[in-house]
């Protein structure tokens, strides 16, 4: 009888994998759209690109989405392009004090006045820990003015072909922020699904400024310390260069995802959610959790890790 019952497991098993390798493109867009709906997401967006074959996963890839600290990734790209012009330093030291700290994620918010880090170090902080004191303190050195400063990273993105990225205020910054619809609307910015794994493509194939400056804006990425959305479900085997964001109701993840057989590219948003929740458990982590595992498995076809 035990005999006959792992034979039926094994059976059942691999009608499973079979389903894996056989599901269409229109059945993982269906079974995105019903994780959002399980999870209440209002408006999803998702862009996905297998850099092997080619396939692409999009629902709402091209509308636009508050981009919360997702915008950090752009800033980050930016200032590589400043030290590759020349017009910043990466051990250059920044001093702070106490009105120079903003709060929500981060630790620099909680530094003793005074402080000083090499920018560098501001920019990882920026990344790891999603530290707005430290996003803040470089876009700060990228003008004097504070549109200026903003639209160092805007034309950049234009640059590279992102005409739908914008940053429209410093982080957790009330006193700059505008009363534009944009701004009512989006908050700190706004992106869309395609901009961000568009970015991400350039990025993977060595394309912002070089190769070598692309591979450490990767790795830096690398050590992002977030495991609430996109790494979840992921096996400890799998790499992931990836920056999330968080707001009341929108939650997202933008990343590289490097398994054994397949690296590709994703932008998970889900926005007008049915709750404002910033614990662990929240339906928005876990909505984008789960559309991230189903994405891995999809295009891993479960055959590796």
């Amino acid at each position: 009888m035990r005999y006959l019952y792992l034979i039926m497991l094994a059976s059942l098993l691999s009608a499973c994998a079979t389903s894996k390798l056989t599901l269409t493109n229109d059945e993982i867009v269906s079974k995105i759209n019903q994780i959002g709906k399980k999870y209440g997401v209002g408006r999803l967006g998702v862009s996905a690109k297998n850099f092997v074959t080619g396939e692409t996963i999009q629902i709402n890839a091209d509308s636009l989405f508050p981009t919360a600290s997702v915008i950090k990734v752009p800033i980050l790209v930016e200032l590589f392009y400043k030290f590759e012009e020349g017009k910043l330093k990466k051990d250059t030291l920044i001093s702070f004090d106490d009105s120079l700290k903003y709060g929500g994620s981060g630790v620099l918010q909680y530094f003793y006045d005074g402080a000083k880090l090499k920018l560098i170090d501001v920019a990882v902080l920026m990344i790891i820990l999603s530290d707005n004191t430290a996003t803040n303190l470089v876009l700060d050195c990228f003008a004097d003015e504070h549109d200026a400063k903003l639209e160092a990273v805007n034309n950049r993105m234009k640059e590279l072909g992102l005409n739908n990225t914008k940053i429209l205020n410093k982080l957790m910054s009330f006193k700059t922020k505008k009363k534009t619809p944009e701004a009512m609307r989006f908050g700190v910015g706004y992106t869309t699904p395609n901009d961000m794994v568009k970015l991400l493509e350039l990025l993977a194939n060595g394309k912002v400024i070089n190769p070598e400056i692309s591979a450490e804006i990767i790795n830096i990425m690398k050590n992002n310390q977030d495991y609430e959305m996109m790494k979840r479900y992921l096996s400890e085997n799998v790499t992931v260069a990836n920056k999330s964001g968080s707001i009341d109701k929108m939650k997202a993840d933008i990343g590289i995802v490097y398994a054994k057989c397949v690296t590709y590219a994703v932008a998970i948003f889900c926005d007008e959610l049915s709750e404002v929740s910033y614990a662990v458990d929240n339906k928005g982590h876990l909505a984008v959790a789960e559309i991230s595992k189903l994405i891995f498995d999809y295009f891993t076809k479960g055959n590796c890790k």
